[in-house]
């Protein structure tokens, strides 16, 4: 089993994540920081160099990746039950939804979505904005949340 945590930007994704596999002695991963490990570059310069479109295609590729990765611990001490196999937490980028084959992916999963209220989260973007959020109005970013809490929202129904 795999947990995807999923919200806006500045929600406490990658946080909650590191937060409970520490708690629970599991795995956690985070997919802006496999993008940047795979990359070899911040998610904001390769946005400048090869746009949007080329990184949500990346984070594509990313989140896909995540089926394929190994159970954490497998042990066949179980006598007749079948192994435990937990494969742990994958916090994702704010804007993974945006992608309608991360939303269908994403639609099979378990899924956590964080959303905390509008004003914790506008006061944590002007504190440590993304790249997706950096040099936009607070109007925009609004917008933006908004428009992504629909599609939030639409994976669990």
């Amino acid at each position: 089993m795999k947990l995807y945590i999923i919200g806006f930007s500045g929600a406490g994704k990658s946080t909650l994540a590191r937060s409970l596999a520490a708690h629970w002695s599991i795995p956690q991963k985070d997919t802006d920081d496999i993008f940047a490990q795979e990359y070899s570059q911040s998610i904001a310069d390769f946005v400048k160099e090869q746009g949007w479109e080329a990184f949500r295609r990346a984070e594509t590729d990313i989140l896909l990746k995540t089926q394929e990765w190994p159970a954490a611990a497998e042990s066949s001490d179980f006598g007749s039950k079948p192994p435990l196999r937990y494969q742990g937490i994958v916090a994702c980028g704010g804007g993974i939804v945006e992608s309608r084959i991360n939303r269908e992916f994403l639609a099979g999963q378990r899924l956590l979505w964080l959303n905390p209220p509008w004003e914790l989260l506008i006061a944590r973007i002007r504190q440590n904005p993304s790249a997706f959020c950096a040099g936009k109005s607070e109007q925009e970013l609004h917008d933006d949340y908004r428009c992504r809490c629909s599609i939030y929202r639409s994976l669990f129904s």
